[in-house]
């Protein structure tokens, strides 16, 4: 299992713009680190962008729409999101850096401009989820 301090967690946050952060839950569970930033649409539904490696060791943006009932405590969501990749070239190795340098550009207004951009990834075995 995949260990990381709350020293290197809060190094990693402080490296990284526009309320961007570590995302520590990924890590535990997949160690590959990945950055993730909420953007709150209402009172029910909020928007979470992941900065992230894909299988072609390309870096990519995953987009989720959560509903999130108050007095709930997960969130969920349906269908696969929405995927972009950022840059096409195929990475070595998967260096966090990398990451942490698109969280200089996407603040909320980029996040959003690239939401609206993106099509719903669908899949024969999974129901698509709506446009968001």
């Amino acid at each position: 299992m995949p260990k990381i301090t709350k020293e290197q967690i809060q190094k990693t946050n402080a490296k990284c713009s526009n309320d961007w952060r570590l995302d520590v839950e990924y890590y535990l569970f997949h160690n590959e680190k990945r950055l993730i930033k909420h953007i709150e649409l209402d009172d029910k539904h909020y928007l979470e962008f992941a900065l992230q490696y894909n299988t072609k060791n390309q870096i990519s943006l995953h987009i989720s729409k959560f509903e999130h009932e108050q007095g709930d405590y997960f969130a969920h969501s349906e269908g696969l999101g929405k995927n972009t990749i950022l840059i096409e070239k195929t990475f070595t190795r998967k260096i966090i850096n990398n990451l942490i340098d698109f969280t200089n550009v996407f603040n909320d207004d980029e996040c959003m401009r690239i939401n609206a951009i993106t099509k719903v990834t669908k899949s024969p075995l999974f129901v698509a989820s709506e446009e968001f």
